[in-house]
């Protein structure tokens, strides 16, 4: 069954647009969502350094995997050259944000891909702030489709591949 994603995002986007508080509060977490995975696995880094919390295994883990998403969804990205749902032809969406210059680089999701291998690697350490993240990875893909960003299926292959290459780092 195939989705109308016009029509999806028209309906979630009425709802934002008719609430200019919420619509703020949702462009809002876009950003401080994308910036909360990014200092929260800075600060378990800086955490596994002064405490030596780590063994060689498990630096491996926290370095490779993490890198290994980034430059594999980056990869995909360059080699499929999905255009965002507001650049495509005839779409006719009006995006809460616009990613000038990067229009056809929507497939998979890199944050969603990252904020999830990340909280893998949080889970296996820190398994209660790792479940928080595991939610707040869910919350930002809903906000990277909200805003038009992503398709649901760039979400979806973005989690998909955070969740891959974090199930290992259980295993080392």
């Amino acid at each position: 069954m195939k989705y109308n994603y016009a029509q999806l995002y028209q309906k979630n986007a009425e709802i934002y647009e008719r609430r200019p508080n919420l619509k703020n509060a949702l462009l809002l977490c876009n950003v401080l969502f994308s910036w909360l995975f990014f200092v929260a696995y800075t600060l378990l880094i800086v955490y596994a350094v002064f405490h030596d919390a780590f063994t060689a295994k498990e630096w491996i883990a926290a370095l490779f995997f993490p890198l290994f998403c980034l430059f594999l969804v980056s990869v995909l990205r360059l080699a499929i050259e999905r255009p965002r749902p507001y650049a495509e032809t005839g779409a006719n969406i009006t995006p809460m944000i616009e990613k000038t210059g990067r229009e056809n680089k929507s497939f998979p999701s890199r944050h969603v891909a990252s904020a999830f291998v990340i909280s893998m690697l949080f889970t296996a350490h820190f398994p209660v702030f790792g479940a928080f993240l595991l939610l707040a990875s869910g919350f930002l893909a809903y906000v990277r489709f909200s805003v038009a960003a992503h398709y649901l299926a760039d979400l979806l292959v973005g989690a998909g591949i955070g969740v891959a290459l974090g199930i290992p780092i259980f295993f080392l």
